[in-house]
């Protein structure tokens, strides 16, 4: 639906000329009159055939009565139809620049212009999470943001993490998830804590930030071996690793000692599946492999996508998070034996990847999409050379290796 063309005007000053303004409107002001009188059964009936929630926000910004007919709630009398429930959503996909950011939404089929503030525009995306909330490296001076897209709230995150010595060492975080979403200002206060995969001193490590903290604080315990996506599942931050390990870590949220939470550490014992070696040659000879971590129907999956050195992604594999029963040899270790089960059929399911923002979905809420198909993007950066001098050395995103997976192919 197009909107409605609003028209301004400026009245001159003087008695005159604001009396004949009021005796002989203007075709302008009665076009208007008639789109802001429209009944609310016909602005109802406009907004069900948006099934975006983006577009019902354009349109509840064309005047007090399309806002006030479109927002859900309780109808004063007389009884009134009631506003057509939002059907599921599917996550947006941003198109960041630094002149004219963007996001398609695949609900609606269409782009829309994204208004950010100029810091947030040459940001670097490290993360999202419900509700519209981003995790944003803002500048190279390791200025970092929870940032909503929604109402443009934003929580200043540390720019460093201190070691239980008490030492303060700079941070570069690669990607993160939350907890929680953060609470807004109109919400009651609820705990939430970040956890991410960074840069300290040139090594990948994982570190993790509360509520209310003023700096970021280490994880305790052997350092990881190249974590590659981190996930909140189950009430805790499970990691991947490079050689397909999982450590994972459950949040005791209270006060800080030492620079220190209380985190219960669990690293399982893993039973290498049987195509782990085949694997390894791949990436010995042809390229490489990365690895996301996403919740479905109550279960932790591992999506590996193979990317070739000169032809990018060919192949995507998804696999199952297994616990294996506990013995008497992995009780007194403390480290339970798990593995990872491949999964040849994703059963009405379609999977979103990305670092630290990965998604399931049911096929069959999404009329018009079809189920088994995994959609991926391009994680590379090129060095952008348009932009300002103010922005110059940041990189920008690629958009060549992305698409979506199915069984039978990948379509860019």
């Amino acid at each position: 639906m197009s909107e409605p063309t609003i028209y301004y005007y400026r009245r001159r000053r003087g008695r005159g000329a604001a009396a004949a303004a009021r005796r002989f409107p203007t075709v302008a002001a009665m076009d208007r009159a008639k789109w802001g009188d429209l009944p609310d059964n016909v602005l109802l009936g406009v907004t069900a055939c948006l099934p975006c929630r983006a577009d019902r926000v354009r349109m509840a910004c064309v005047n007090r009565q399309w806002r006030a007919a479109v927002r859900a709630g309780q109808r004063p009398p007389p009884p009134a139809p009631q506003v057509p429930p939002l059907p599921p959503q599917l996550p947006w996909l941003i198109f960041p620049s630094s002149a004219t950011p963007s996001f398609y939404s695949w609900i609606g089929g269409t782009s829309h212009p994204l208004p950010l503030p100029p810091d947030v525009r040459v940001a670097r995306f490290c993360g999202s999470f419900d509700g519209g909330w981003f995790v944003l490296a803002l500048d190279s001076s390791h200025r970092y943001a929870l940032y909503n897209l929604n109402s443009g709230h934003r929580v200043e995150l540390p720019p460093g993490i201190v070691s239980p010595s008490g030492k303060q060492f700079p941070l570069v975080a690669r990607f993160a998830t939350l907890s929680a979403s953060p609470p807004t200002p109109s919400s009651s206060p609820r705990p939430y804590m970040l956890a991410a995969v960074v840069l300290v001193s040139r090594r990948l490590d994982v570190a993790f930030w509360v509520q209310g903290s003023q700096c970021w604080f280490p994880h305790r315990g052997p350092r990881l071996n190249q974590p590659q996506d981190v996930v909140y599942y189950n009430g805790g931050f499970y990691f991947v690793t490079a050689d397909e390990g999982v450590v994972v870590y459950w949040p005791g949220y209270g006060r800080l000692t030492n620079n220190q939470m209380r985190m219960r550490r669990v690293e399982y014992n893993m039973l290498r599946r049987d195509d782990y070696l085949e694997d390894m040659g791949f990436i010995g000879g042809n390229g490489s492999i990365t690895r996301y971590l996403v919740e479905s129907r109550g279960q932790l999956l591992m999506v590996a996508r193979y990317i070739y050195n000169e032809g990018g992604t060919e192949v995507l594999r998804v696999f199952r998070f297994h616990v294996m029963p506990l013995t008497p040899a992995a009780a007194i270790s403390g480290r339970p034996r798990a593995t990872w089960l491949p999964v040849d059929y994703l059963e009405g399911r379609m999977l979103f990847v990305g670092k630290g923002c990965s998604r399931s979905f049911e096929a069959a809420r999404f009329p018009g999409f079809e189920d088994a198909i995994i959609y991926f993007l391009d994680e590379g950066f090129v060095h952008d050379t348009t932009a300002s001098a103010a922005v110059q050395e940041r990189p920008r995103y690629s958009f060549t290796d992305m698409g979506r997976y199915s069984a039978a192919a990948v379509f860019p």
